[in-house]
């Protein structure tokens, strides 16, 4: 009986030492995780601009259409906005490989950070109405 009780209770002890061992492996993990995504996030590729067809604030007003448009659209509006969107970075920014890194590398840069608030403010200046026909417009171009 006390062989039992003995075993039992190093079971449940091998148990209760695994599962602090199980959850700081989760925790780890997280913070593993959380960590790799946010030098991800950080990591960027500085991007030539002085072949670009357009300026900091045509990108800017771009980038800011692209954050205001798709939650004003219907699915398939929001995905003609998004070729449209893709379409003209490409055109606005025609010698750079991936042109969403590019916006991504000029959001790190104070000088177009400035440039992006100003566009913003300016944008959400428009009533709704009017960034909804503007939005629509958009995702009903063709190219």
């Amino acid at each position: 009986m006390t062989s039992l009780l003995n075993n039992s209770v190093l079971s449940s002890s091998v148990c209760e030492s695994a599962r602090k061992l199980a959850l700081s492996a989760v925790i780890g993990s997280v913070a593993l995780i959380g960590s790799t995504l946010a030098q991800a996030a950080q990591t960027t590729i500085p991007v030539d601009l002085s072949r670009a067809t357009a300026t900091k604030h045509e990108i800017a007003v771009l980038q800011v259409l692209s954050e205001v448009c798709p939650p004003m659209l219907n699915r398939q509006q929001r995905q003609n906005f998004q070729k449209t969107y893709n379409q003209q970075l490409k055109q606005m920014l025609p010698s750079i490989e991936n042109p969403k890194a590019a916006i991504r590398y000029l959001s790190t840069q104070q000088d177009y950070r400035t440039i992006l608030s100003s566009m913003r403010n300016w944008t959400l200046s428009y009533s709704r109405d009017e960034n909804l026909a503007l939005c629509t417009d958009l995702a009903s171009a063709d190219f």
